[in-house]
Order: structure tokens, then sequence, then C-alpha cells
């Protein structure tokens, strides 16, 4: 059973939703909590560990983005976005919004996010780790880099350390202390790097798990250059499998 809270501070908005939730889920999931504004919003999340999180993004107190700042380096929620503002799409993609639907909300579009949820959740299984590991053997060696005035850099993926994002920039830091920007944002990157051994350990950052040189519980992690990082919350089981599944030792 997948437990939901639903921030929402239009009454007849929250009836909707919990309504086609409740008739269409009964099985599935369980609404188990409903606030209005940012402060208790974060307090519910706190109290009730919710895995998804149905958010308005106007609110009695504040904006939904400020509750997902608060929670940027521990989310373990999913985020669907109901609002009745239209220009924050793009802007709610950069919070790694599982989806984004605008009001009115329509039946079978919100069942089709959900049910696009519900099959997320069984997506690391044993068969698609296997996929995984045979695209690690056969991904691309090298990778080519808008740089400025239309330069481009070729850099052997294996020197890639990790990327981190910066606006629509991207800042690679390889081997030999070196560092380059590209003018390709971090979602693009990952996109062309998705068949390698490179994992989004958080909203910012890019790692290649082949510099990963020790990782402890608390999610902090130690890189071939000497450099340490965090994983956040939301990410830590996948990484943590999947760093298994390249035989790395977990300490």
């Amino acid at each position: 059973m997948i437990n939901a809270i639903i921030i929402e501070d239009e009454t007849a908005a929250y009836r909707y939703l919990k309504n086609i939730i409740e008739t269409s889920y009964t099985s599935q999931i369980t609404i188990v909590g409903h606030e209005t504004g940012v402060e208790k919003g974060i307090k519910l999340i706190n109290d009730l560990h919710p895995q998804l999180v149905f958010l308005d993004i106007e609110l009695q107190d504040g904006n939904g983005f400020e509750i997902l700042d608060f929670f940027s380096n521990s989310s373990t929620f999913e985020v669907i976005f109901t609002t009745g503002l239209k220009d924050y799409k793009e802007k709610a993609m950069d919070y790694f919004a599982f989806y984004y639907l605008n009001k009115p909300i329509v039946k079978e579009q919100l069942t089709t996010v959900i049910d696009k949820f519900i099959e997320k959740q069984t997506a690391f299984n044993s068969e698609k780790y296997a996929a995984f590991k045979n695209q690690l053997e056969s991904g691309p060696k090298k990778i080519s880099l808008t740089i400025t005035n239309g330069h481009y850099l070729i850099l052997d993926i294996d020197d890639i350390i990790y990327c981190e994002a910066d606006g629509s920039y991207t800042h690679f830091f390889t081997t030999g202390n070196k560092s380059y920007t590209s003018s390709n944002n971090l979602k693009k990157v990952e996109n062309i790097l998705q068949h390698t051994s490179f994992f989004r350990i958080h909203r910012s950052t890019l790692l290649n798990l082949k510099h990963v040189i020790q990782y402890n519980n608390a999610g902090e992690i130690k890189l071939s250059n000497n450099k340490k990082l965090l994983v956040s919350s939301r990410n830590k089981t996948n990484f943590l499998r999947i760093l298994k599944l390249m035989n790395y030792t977990i300490h």
C-alpha cells in the first residue's frame, strides 16, 4: 500500500482529488493526511513519511516549492503537482516532480499519471539490473561537450568523476584535477550518459560510480579525487542497489 498526502488549500480541489484516488485505487493508495499550507505541510510530511505527495503550488502561507526546498537533501517521496498555474511546469521539472497536472484536473489524466507512478515502484527488479549491467559494459566511451562559441571538447567518459548543475550549464570534474563547463544542462548530460556508469545522487549532481572509493551509511561518498559528496535520501536505496550490482563493497 502506498501512503499519500495531499497539500492543497482549495477544499473543492482536495475533495475531488481525494475522491478519485479513494474510488479508483482502493487497494493501492491510502490518503493518510491533508494540509493547506507550507509549514503545516512540512510537519505532515515529517510526521507521516509519505511515499507520494500531491502538491499545489499556491498555498495559504507560501508556495509548494518552499516545501521541496526544505526537503531538498532528505526527500524520500515523489511529487505530483496539481495546480492552476500554467507557468511553473519547467520549474517543477527542475525539482524532479514525478508529474505536473494543471487544474481543473481531468480524471483520465490523473489516473494515467498514478498508474505510471505505481508501475515505477517495481522498476528495480533483477531483470532490469541485468539489463543495466549489460548497458554499462556496452555503453559509449567518449562524450562531446559544447563549450563556447561553437567549440567542442571530447572527453573520455571514464575520466569524468562527477558533473554538477549550474542553472543551464554543467560543470565537469575530471581526473588530473581538471574541470570544464558545458552549455548543456544536467538533464541533457544525464540523457547522453544514461547507458553508462553515471547515477544521479542529487538533483544537482551526476556521479560516475567507477570513481566511488568509499561510502558510509550517513550517505557520504568519497571519490577518487578525495572529493566528498552526499547522496540524497530519496536516491539512497537505488544508489545502494546499483553499487551492489557493480560489485562494490558497502562499508
